[in-house]
């Protein structure tokens, strides 16, 4: 644990990356939400009609935000830390075990900052009536449910990055773009299935009720928490 703990100080000398820029995507979403809200205002009037309300309950604008930088940001850690983690003799099981204590330190920054962002819309509903965390895909914006969400988005993005950092490292460019286009077509799979059979996730949803986002968060970040450990396991300097 010594030795990890030395990893996930390497990573943490990235303050900007590790603490400041996903908060600061979060709360630029939520000005630039309020902004649309603003412009539509022009038209429809101050606070927005229901309908139109009723539309900003279906906003996933924060499940879209977030992940490209924090899986960047990911890959970038397991290429430009790695090196210097087995160079200065860290071995891989601890730089990706501190460099995971360091995601989680991450992930619950983002979550923090979407709790103060949660608390300031529900109760001001921004003055418009529009909707960027108090949606229906986060429980109508039930606290738990944000924190839980932001922090296993944020997780499973770092992790997902830093997967593809190491199969970088350890297989090169082809077999990167390999796996990238792997996951894309998985993801369209998956696309094609909800549209293909709206049904049967419409009832799979009704069953997991409020929590079916977060469970299916908890999969997905032990998927690539485990891919990103074996890969980094075979990494090369």
């Amino acid at each position: 644990m010594q030795y990890a703990r030395r990893n996930l100080a390497l990573y943490l000398t990235n303050r900007l990356n590790s603490f400041v820029v996903a908060p600061a995507i979060l709360i630029l979403v939520a000005i630039l939400t309020v902004v649309i809200g603003l412009i539509i205002g022009i038209r429809t009037g101050l606070p927005l009609p229901q309908p139109v309300q009723d539309g900003f309950q279906a906003n996933l604008a924060v499940f879209w935000a977030l992940p490209g930088f924090l899986i960047s940001h990911g890959a970038l850690t397991a290429n430009r830390g790695f090196a210097g983690a087995l160079a200065f003799g860290s071995t891989r099981r601890n730089f990706w075990a501190g460099t995971a204590m360091g995601f989680v330190i991450t992930s619950l920054v983002v979550a923090a900052v979407g709790l103060v962002i949660l608390a300031a819309e529900a109760a001001t509903g921004f003055g418009l009536g529009i909707s960027f965390l108090t949606i229906h895909a986060l429980g109508d914006g039930n606290p738990l449910i944000v924190a839980v969400t932001l922090f296993l988005l944020s997780l499973m993005s770092l992790f997902a990055g830093m997967s593809f950092g190491g199969i970088y490292r350890a297989a090169g460019v082809i077999w990167t773009v390999i796996s990238i286009v792997a996951v894309v077509l998985v993801a369209l799979g998956l696309l094609a299935a909800i549209v293909a059979w709206p049904d049967l996730w419409l009832d799979l949803a009704s069953e997991l009720g409020r929590w079916g986002i977060p469970l299916g968060l908890v999969v997905v970040t032990l998927i690539a928490g485990l891919a990103s450990r074996a890969v980094v396991r075979y990494a090369e300097i």
